[in-house]
């Protein structure tokens, strides 16, 4: 009885992106993760008190450094990035793509449209206690009302979409045995 032979992993698989793009991303992942969540507790706790404060001050700080990490991960994909062989059909190296350039698409707005809100609600922008922006008042209440629920609702659409690309990445990982989320895990030691 001749047993089937494992399926081999494609020859491109073994490619993995360079240390930079691999800590930009995981970065990206954790700033992504804390301030989606610190804005899901704070919305728990009630106004005024010095824990919502807290994290107010928390989100909106690491939100200013996060605008940073996220042009250094613009600047490094667009000019700098090694470009790796496609592995998959070419939908789903389409898919892949349109998710990728829909997050980073996603991400700038919602750091552009935070900043507009915070300075919309006339509230201090200040990066850790150690310094704050001046606060123009340009924007009307209506604005500023926009401004928020477009910030809220970007932020669980940015949620969303970052699943369906973990998923993705899981299903490569552990159906598709293909090598796609290797390429982004850090190498072992």
């Amino acid at each position: 009885m001749n047993a089937a032979a494992p399926p081999t992993r494609p020859p491109q698989a073994d490619a993995r992106y360079d240390r930079v793009t691999i800590a930009l991303h995981w970065i990206v992942v954790l700033f992504v993760i804390f301030l989606y969540s610190s804005a899901l507790i704070w919305d728990e706790l009630p106004r005024g008190t010095p824990p919502r404060k807290l994290l107010q001050a928390l989100h909106i700080s690491f939100g200013l450094l996060f605008i940073v990490v996220l042009a250094l991960r613009v600047y490094w994909r667009v000019f700098r990035r090694p470009h790796l062989p496609g592995i998959g059909t070419a939908a789903q190296r389409l898919a892949a793509s349109g998710v990728q350039n829909a997050l980073y698409l996603m991400l700038v707005a919602q750091a552009v449209i935070g900043v507009c809100w915070r300075i919309a609600q006339q509230e201090p922008l200040a990066f850790f206690w150690l310094f704050a922006f001046p606060e123009p008042q340009i924007f009307d209440k209506a604005t500023r009302q926009l401004l928020g629920v477009a910030h809220e609702y970007l932020g669980h659409a940015i949620i969303v979409v970052a699943s369906l690309h973990a998923l993705a990445a899981i299903y490569h990982h552990f159906v598709l045995k293909d090598g796609v989320m290797r390429r982004m895990l850090p190498p072992a030691p």
